[in-house]
């Protein structure tokens, strides 16, 4: 019986440094609005010696994807209200079917939308 030694097996190192980490965890405090956390964040990287245009890059980036759905609901306001008309797709993006007038009475989805 032969005994072959088992193949080693390594495990890559971890890309996240320490900066990293806590760049990272500054940005999630700033999409959830997190001031205690923010300030945690903001006193470790300082500490660490990160500059200050880095934190700002992570900030920005926080704020993109924390704004994405208010710009969605900002567009969508203003195509109703300035731009005069339902959204493209119908009130529902046309899932349901109200562009095209084939939604029941009640509207659409649950407790109805008022689309007709």
């Amino acid at each position: 019986m032969s005994h072959e030694p088992a193949a080693e097996t390594t495990t890559p190192a971890s890309q996240i440094t320490d900066v990293t980490a806590e760049l990272i965890a500054l940005s999630a405090a700033m999409a959830a609005s997190n001031a205690e956390a923010f300030q945690v964040h903001h006193f470790r990287l300082n500490k660490l010696g990160v500059a200050k245009e880095d934190m700002i890059k992570a900030v920005n980036i926080a704020l993109q994807v924390k704004m994405a759905p208010h710009r969605t609901l900002v567009e969508m306001a203003e195509h109703y209200l300035v731009g005069g008309g339902k959204a493209e797709g119908g009130c529902c993006g046309g899932e349901c079917g109200c562009e095209e007038g084939e939604c029941s009475d009640e509207g659409c989805g649950e407790g109805g939308c008022g689309c007709h």
